[in-house]
């Protein structure tokens, strides 16, 4: 076996040249001139964009279609938030952060189109199992040695987390509406998790178990409000795609639309002033002594550094409590590039391919039909097993996890050609990788929606869909509407408009 790592740094942080260089030289193409080249110069507004993920790019393009002056500025020197796309050689891509969208993302499947980016497609999960010593296969319900109810038998994970969410008066669709939940929705899932609610319609402890191994050790344990549209993405479509060359394809495609001269690589915001001593306008200084002004803030700089900024005047008591109370994920990314597929021969494959409760909590196939041969995984670790591996130094780490995997599962991998870890806890612009709200956290969902000022919020922090870049879009439009109700987002024109 090779335990070489894989290029890390460079390809993990690209320099804004290299950026900007890739985005001139093609690397989306762009069939229309950009946005910006056909926006308004006069009647819009001033809005800095504070961050370049897919929630502040959204924004952005939406406000310059309607012909407002656009600036984004960005702490890090590359485009793409938690998009983080790596090259594992070969021509082959793995995926540091989003890892793959689903056929339930019209959004996503919206600029997708707009942009004309090839896609790969994915294997839905057919996993192995390991809990409490022993294992089941997906692909043979009949043999599962769990203490099962009658009715969990025989039917798939997804069939039977389905069954509970619709006597529990949900379903797959509806609580991925942006409007979901009302009023009574929050007062009835604020307080409770996802195991609460499921046992409270019929489920087995092990069928919790079984839950937790396909879906994360935090699965039934988290908070039903938050979890429930995660657990509709993974458990209401099983059509997955990435896009070929990276999912970092999709934000550089925003950004060559929005225009290269409109984006502030490097700068970490240190001040954002709306006191009134820049007269109606919001003034946002930057840690190199910058400063840039406008007529609204669209903020999508993560809770968890929110502390870093001064604000003047400060916050008001809601909103700093929501970024101090707000919870935050530490999840570790362990990439693996194998010679080949080798775990298909044994009927295993996809989204996730194995999970249980090991250390090496989940291991996700993300293959599908990319060509080279090679396979391509990576493992999720939260939690307390996430913890574990922080505490090993960095070179050792993904070693540790791939090598236990193996000591239990050691038919799934053949030769493993490289290896590598990434932890999102580690990055000062973000120090965490998921946010959202606690048990009994409800009433972010509204605070969130709310602006400060003339400050508007975004991320997909700020919406229920953490985690996803359909959440990230969806804030991002919202958004935009504060400031313009007629912004828009380019693409499919069936998509709901109404946010």
């Amino acid at each position: 076996m090779t335990s070489e790592a894989m290029p890390g740094g460079p390809a993990l942080t690209p320099s804004r040249r290299g950026l900007l260089r890739a985005a001139a030289a093609g690397a989306v193409a762009i069939a229309a001139p950009t946005v910006a080249a056909r926006a308004q110069s006069t009647g819009g507004k001033k809005v800095l964009i504070l961050g370049a993920g897919m929630a502040g790019l959204a924004s952005g393009l939406a406000l310059l279609r309607r012909g407002h002056d656009v600036t984004i500025l960005e702490y890090q020197d590359r485009i793409g938030g938690r998009l983080l796309s790596v090259p594992l050689g070969d021509g082959m891509f793995t995926e540091a952060g989003g890892g793959h969208f689903r056929s339930n993302m019209p959004y996503v499947l919206a600029y997708v189109r707009r942009f004309n980016l090839p896609l790969l497609s994915l294997n839905d999960g057919l996993p192995r199992y390991m809990i409490d010593g022993k294992v089941g296969e997906g692909a043979n319900l009949a043999t599962w040695p769990w203490p099962l109810s009658a009715e969990e038998r025989q039917v798939t994970v997804s069939s039977m987390l389905n069954q509970y969410l619709y006597r529990a008066g949900l379903d797959s669709d509806t609580v991925l509406d942006a409007r979901w939940p009302d009023d009574e929705g929050l007062d009835r899932l604020g307080n409770v998790t996802v195991g609460d609610l499921i046992r409270g319609v019929g489920a087995s402890e092990a069928f919790c178990k079984v839950l937790d191994a396909h879906g994360g050790t935090f699965t039934s344990s988290s908070q039903a409000l938050g979890a429930i549209p995660d657990l509709a993405y993974h458990f209401g479509d099983q059509n997955l795609f990435r896009i070929q060359g990276g999912n970092s394809r999709l934000p550089l495609a925003l950004a060559a639309a929005i225009g290269r001269d409109r984006f502030v690589l490097g700068s970490p915001v240190a001040k954002i002033d709306q006191s009134g001593q820049s007269g109606p306008h919001v003034r946002v200084a930057t840690r190199d002594g910058r400063e840039f002004t406008g007529d609204a803030v669209i903020s999508t700089i993560p809770f968890s550094v929110m502390g870093e900024v001064e604000v003047l005047p400060q916050w008001s008591a809601r909103k700093a409590r929501m970024f101090a109370e707000m919870e935050w994920d530490r999840t570790v990314k362990v990439i693996v590039k194998t010679r080949s597929p080798s775990w298909l021969s044994r009927n295993v494959h996809g989204w996730p391919m194995a999970g249980g409760d090991r250390p090496w909590e989940r291991v996700i196939d993300i293959t599908g039909n990319e060509p080279g041969g090679f396979g391509s995984t990576f493992f999720y670790l939260n939690g307390t097993n996430a913890d574990a591996v922080l505490k090993l130094p960095r070179a050792e780490r993904a070693a540790v996890v791939v090598d236990q995997f193996r000591r239990d599962m050691p038919d799934l991998f053949d030769e493993v050609v490289s290896m590598d870890s990434f932890a999102w806890s580690e990055q000062p612009w973000i120090r965490g990788s998921f946010g959202g709200p606690p048990i009994g956290g409800g009433w972010m969902v509204k605070e969130w929606s709310v602006p400060e000022g003339r400050i508007h919020f975004a991320g997909d922090f700020t919406t229920l869909k953490t985690g996803w870049v359909e959440g990230a879009i969806e804030s991002g439009l919202r958004a935009a509407r504060q400031i313009d109700p007629e912004a828009r987002p380019e693409g499919n024109p069936r998509i709901r408009q109404e946010l």
